[in-house]
């Protein structure tokens, strides 16, 4: 298979890498020393990027990186694509990082009754959370973009209060078809789940933080390329409850998507 491969052009070898999904390539990489030297090459992880996602968004999170990164410059040139692809592709969001929070850090009347507040928490990888104190209009959002296609559990990592209102909360996902460098935009898919006031209690009752995974599973579709352009799918994900009962007691941290494994087992609330 060694002497198939080198009689290959090498950028016919570098095109057919740049479109193969992480895990194919980490199986690619164990056929012969040649291909996995093609792996180790930064080159073929920038051309991966900009295969499996769209340009604005690659130079967004690279920049991104960069900036969060300080001693970047310092680091071997060979890990800075690679790193990036790992970073394009992990597919989560920090609450107190991205801030789609109605209500959030805003003090009522100037004093310090906050409705929700963004805390310090050394459990949490990114380093804070969110607390709800109270809000009547809960309203909490995240847009992950450009998912690889897939089949994905939500999951949540939330911590509940003793004392605590929280119930009739909605938990949705909105899968969204765009188009690189476009405005238009297709609702795919649309999921929705209001779990029961138990599962609440449930969570309390740990008195620390846990990881709920939604009881649906969420389907990305195959990206295409047509007309040039690389059509690929945003998701949306959002919690609210807009009835008129105060709302209490709820920590959260983050939201992402994990590839969806059988095997893998999640604490049951419901």
């Amino acid at each position: 298979m060694s002497d198939v491969f080198s009689l290959v052009p090498s950028e016919i070898v570098v095109k057919i890498l740049s479109f193969l999904p992480a895990k194919d390539l980490c199986s690619v990489s164990l056929v012969n020393k040649n291909l996995w030297s093609f792996i180790q090459d930064d080159y073929v992880w920038h051309s991966i990027c900009i295969n499996q996602f769209p340009t604005d968004y690659v130079s967004e999170e690279l920049k991104k990186m960069i900036a969060e990164e300080d001693n970047i410059e310092e680091q071997h040139v060979n890990v800075v694509n690679k790193k990036l692809y790992k970073r394009l592709s992990r597919h989560i969001s920090f609450m107190a990082k991205e801030r789609c929070i109605t209500w959030l850090d805003i003090q009522q009347g100037g004093g310090n009754n906050h409705h929700w507040r963004t805390l310090e928490d050394s459990q949490s990888e990114f380093g804070k959370i969110v607390f709800l104190d109270h809000v009547w209009w809960f309203d909490v959002r995240s847009t992950l973009k450009a998912v690889l296609p897939g089949i994905y559990d939500i999951v949540w990592r939330l911590k509940v209060r003793s004392r605590n209102n929280i119930h009739d909360l909605n938990f949705s996902a909105t899968v969204v078809e765009k188009v690189e460098n476009g405005d238009e935009e297709t609702i795919i898919r649309e999921y929705y789940h209001t779990p029961q006031v138990k599962m609440f209690s449930k969570i309390a009752s740990k008195n620390d933080w846990v990881e709920y995974r939604v009881p649906y599973k969420l389907f990305v579709p195959e990206r295409e390329v047509i007309g040039g352009k690389l059509i690929y799918h945003d998701v949306r994900l959002k919690i609210f409850n807009y009835e008129g009962f105060l709302k209490t007691g709820l920590w959260i941290d983050f939201v992402r998507l994990r590839e969806h494994d059988a095997s893998r087992v999640y604490d049951e609330f419901e």
